[in-house]
């Protein structure tokens, strides 16, 4: 015979830890399903509307610097296959991924630069220079940088119209790059997001760090930023004045962004990996040395990760352009 042994009824302890373990499990179910609805915000498949409206072919140089490069013959010799040469041909295919680099130097400005500046920065277009890629394909695709905010660090929303932040550059030509990063990203998203830069020229000119300010941002907790390369060129076009001579300064950064943030994982941080450089002009004013005006170009490519890697191997998917006036402070 078996004699079936019923169990004892749970204690008022156990009772109460069973509830306990029950309200924590629904707990955790809510906060997973709010974390996921905000992933699915931040993840959202359909890029800005106000971006993509406003398309033009003509964004690539604005007419200042176009105007200031256009003609071949007034740069020098040893300029004609530089970088200014490379941006005066208005073509993307120029604007190639910088890869296999030796660790670059940091980047020194010419004396016109050196100073404290308030930058302004205006959304000037941008352009899908792909032949081998349909843009329509292109826009589905949410890792490329400056789909989603604070995907290209220092522009953080690529289509804000405008957007004002600090530039410091001391005697010796060196950037702070904590105060432009910071005031950047900062004026870019609209408010104080940004905890801490964290960025040492002579310790590793080509790491820089951004931690945020937790549950300020949707789209990242941590921004790693790895710089692959850098080119840079002066050039001086002779004036009647020597002394107001016309300077053009001409540089690009080639950098690899690892985006952290939430994840559709409970406990796992989302990782987005982006590939850019920026194209930079700044054009002095020979009547004003406290006015100098430029450009930027932003070229986003493919990660070696991306399914269209092999379609675009080197040349940028999308190039975005942004007018830039920095008056001295």
């Amino acid at each position: 015979a078996f004699i079936l042994a019923m169990a004892p009824p749970p204690s008022a302890t156990q009772l109460r830890s069973r509830l306990r373990l029950a309200a924590n499990i629904l707990i955790l179910c809510i906060f997973q399903y709010i974390t996921w609805s905000n992933v699915a915000v931040a993840l959202s498949t359909n890029p800005s509307d106000e971006l993509f409206s406003r398309s033009r072919r003509d964004v690539l140089v604005s007419p200042l610097v176009a105007a200031a490069l256009a003609s071949t013959s007034t740069l020098p010799a040893n300029a004609a296959n530089g970088l200014a040469f490379k941006l005066s041909q208005r073509d993307p295919s120029q604007l190639k991924n910088s890869m296999f680099n030796i660790p670059p130097g940091v980047q020194t400005y010419p004396s016109f630069l050196r100073g404290q500046w308030d930058v302004s920065s205006k959304y000037r277009g941008f352009i899908f220079p792909s032949q081998n890629i349909p843009k329509e394909k292109l826009v589905q695709n949410v890792a490329i940088p400056g789909f989603q905010k604070l995907s290209i660090a220092m522009v953080g929303d690529v289509g804000r119209e405008l957007t004002n932040y600090s530039m410091n550059i001391d005697a010796n030509g060196l950037e702070d790059r904590k105060t432009s990063f910071l005031t950047s990203i900062n004026g870019h998203l609209g408010i104080d997001a940004v905890k801490e830069v964290i960025y040492d020229a002579k310790e590793n000119p080509n790491r820089l760090s951004i931690d945020f300010i937790p549950q300020r941002t949707r789209n990242a907790n941590r921004i790693e930023l790895f710089f692959n390369g850098r080119e840079s060129e002066l050039v001086t076009t002779p004036n009647a004045d020597e002394a107001n001579a016309d300077n053009i300064f001409v540089c690009s950064e080639y950098i690899r962004q690892v985006t952290f943030g939430l994840s559709q994982e409970f406990g796992v941080a989302r990782q987005v990996i982006g590939n850019y450089a920026h194209f930079y002009t700044w054009r002095s004013q020979p009547d004003d040395a406290s006015l100098v005006k430029g450009n930027v170009l932003t070229a986003a490519y493919l990660d070696a990760q991306d399914s269209m890697f092999f379609d675009e191997p080197s040349k940028p998917v999308v190039v975005y352009s942004h007018d830039l006036v920095a008056r001295r402070l």
